[in-house]
């Protein structure tokens, strides 16, 4: 197999990943963009600002996998970038649902409830995604010891 034809694998691969998440998100994303065309509508600033938070979150974690995604593409496995990229992304789906619970908790004019949150899925995939940045840092220190050597 040559190595055109493992990029160009490894691309499908990944965009038919991608657009199945996005199939996946698409209908819960389409109740929160209504609920937050509500709020706006309406002026609840809590209920806008959160919801404005969450969204970035999952633009910065969807930023992440497509970094991620982009280093192994290109042969760059044990970089810091992806270690980074890997420990922030963990970090922020554990501050998802923090999020939504200080919008459920601060904003009582929407039913927070109508939009799944599902706790432990969120904290275990950050707890996942923590669990490859420790070993991206380790793969780092041993490449790093390995140049050393050599």
């Amino acid at each position: 197999m040559s190595k055109t034809s493992k990029n160009t694998n490894l691309g499908v691969m990944t965009g038919a990943f991608i657009f199945f998440l996005f199939l996946i998100g698409f209908k819960k994303f389409d109740e929160a963009y209504i609920q937050l065309k509500h709020s706006v509508v309406s002026e609840h600033i809590h209920a806008v600002l959160f919801y404005s938070l969450e969204l970035a979150v999952l633009i910065f974690i969807a930023y992440g996998v497509c970094k991620v995604i982009s280093n192994i593409n290109k042969q760059k496995f044990f970089v810091k970038i992806n270690y980074k990229l890997f420990y922030y992304m963990g970090v922020a789906l554990f501050f998802l649902p923090v999020l939504h619970g200080l919008g459920e908790a601060l904003d009582t004019a929407h039913d927070w409830k109508s939009i799944p949150m599902d706790i432990p899925v969120w904290c275990a995939i950050g707890a996942f995604l923590l669990i490859i940045a420790e070993i991206f840092r380790y793969g780092i220190r041993m490449k790093e010891d390995q140049d050393l050597t050599v």
